[in-house]
């Protein structure tokens, strides 16, 4: 996907407005008549609520450490005109998330995607997140395959592994994985011991593992051996 360009820029009052009909449908429709009335506007090309990229930040990492979400705070981050859809771009260092989310997808959506993708500019943007990156995730690849016989002891974990993240295809690939972690998994305790150390620093701000620049994988990242080195 071709990052987009053109930012959607919303007036301040009909989009407080829009949010309170948003929340109320939410709130009070049944899924089949919310589904229904998210069809309906559709046909004018509708966005109640389009939440500015700014508070999306603050939002979707409220409750992280104070440094992931100062960090965050850096990041560009746009909203333009699309139903869904949307992502972290690199080579522009910048986040454009659908303005269609929030209407279309959810209130509690659009936090979890915009989370998302902040941890994608995260990975890129902290020194040793990014150097790990920048050698193939090898320590990473590491604690995934030490946590491979402990996944079955930490039930959520296992569950999202084999119930969602494998069920991606190529999405499930190792970059999405550390995304997907800190957005998922607000409570370290949930995961395995080498994995909760490798994330801490990021979930709960504890200090980084003494061996996090060392022990890596050795051998280059290949995306069927990091799924087999997840399934339990």
């Amino acid at each position: 996907m071709t990052a987009p360009h053109t930012e959607l820029r919303r007036a301040a009052v009909p989009n407080a407005m829009g949010h309170v009909v948003l929340a109320f449908a939410e709130r009070t429709l049944r899924p089949h008549d919310l589904a229904g009335l998210r069809e309906r506007l559709w046909q004018s090309r509708t966005y109640l609520y389009v939440t500015p990229g700014a508070v999306l930040i603050d939002r979707a990492l409220e409750g992280f450490p104070e440094e992931v979400r100062a960090l965050g705070q850096r990041c560009p981050f746009y909203r333009y005109d699309a139903r869904s859809g949307g992502g972290y771009w690199p080579d522009r260092d910048e986040i454009w998330l659908a303005a269609g989310v929030e209407t279309y997808e959810g209130l509690r959506q659009v936090r979890l995607s915009a989370c998302h993708e902040l941890f994608h500019f995260v990975c890129w943007n902290h020194p040793r997140y990014r150097a790990d990156e920048d050698r193939g995730f090898a320590r990473l690849r590491r604690v995934i395959a030490e946590s491979k016989r402990m996944a079955r002891d930490h039930s959520r974990y296992h569950k999202w592994v084999t119930g969602s993240f494998l069920r991606q295809g190529d999405h499930a690939n190792i970059v999405e994985y550390f995304a997907d972690i800190p957005t998922n998994f607000r409570d370290a305790a949930e995961l395995p011991p080498p994995i909760a150390a490798h994330f801490g620093p990021l979930i709960a701000g504890s200090s980084f593992p003494m061996e996090f620049d060392r022990d890596l994988a050795d051998e280059p990242y290949e995306l069927e051996d990091f799924q087999r080195s997840l399934a339990p």
